[in-house]
């Protein structure tokens, strides 16, 4: 076999990237799964791998939605850990913190939190676009059971395209809110933020095309 022939010999393939269908279907076990899961140990063990993931995930998809993420899961572990029953280890005045309080708070966040990493590792690789489109041909057959899929499809992917929009938002009413009434201390500002930030992502549910009206005419004026 001469050198060009060989030379002109198509390289081998790499490893095809996951179709998304595959991809949605695997988020779909992985959450049964989690809602099936009992034990803290088990969540423990499944955060290990999960976090090597999240390694590979470009920091600017990790960093998007972390101050409502992150006071969401301060809220939820406060919320579960205190003045629950079982065995006391702390208490101050009304507050009272017990070990059964404190097992079932880490346990709601990190549920929560593993939720939050894989659907953060699911979208790191894919287009928004191209997940509706997967979803819709996934569950597009629904339709026959007449169930709205594809209403429901339409408003979560603008729902989904707002998120940045609705982190920018929130990241600007939360400076605004904490700077105007002058906030000190951890606790008000949870207080401060739960009274916009409920109502910003209802309102987001509910019509999602309202974001991307503001968004250009932000920008416009930005």
């Amino acid at each position: 076999m001469s050198p060009q022939h060989s030379r002109q010999r198509p390289l081998p393939e790499q490893g095809r990237p996951l179709l998304p269908e595959i991809k949605i279907v695997l988020y779909v076990v992985f959450v049964v799964s989690l809602y099936l899961i009992t034990a803290l140990s088990v969540y423990l063990w499944l955060l290990i791998p999960l976090l090597l993931l999240l390694l590979r995930v470009p920091w600017r998809t990790l960093r998007a939605g972390w101050l409502p993420i992150s006071l969401f899961l301060a809220f939820t572990f406060l919320s579960h850990k205190l003045n629950q029953h079982g065995r006391v280890l702390f208490s101050a005045g009304p507050v009272m913190l017990t070990d059964e309080g404190l097992h079932t708070g880490l346990f709601k966040v990190l549920r929560i939190f593993l939720l939050i990493a894989g659907i953060k590792i699911l979208m790191a690789g894919e287009k928004t676009e191209a997940l509706i489109q997967a979803m819709g041909r996934l569950f597009g057959p629904l339709e026959r059971l007449n169930i709205p899929v594809k209403d429901f499809i339409h408003t979560m992917g603008l729902t989904l395209q707002c998120f940045p929009l609705l982190n920018a938002m929130a990241a600007d009413i939360y400076r605004t809110e904490v700077r105007q009434a002058e906030v000190r201390g951890f606790m008000a500002r949870i207080k401060t933020v739960s009274s916009f930030l409920i109502p910003l992502f209802t309102k987001s549910l509910q019509t999602p095309e309202m974001f991307f009206e503001d968004g250009q005419g932000h920008g416009k004026q930005g």
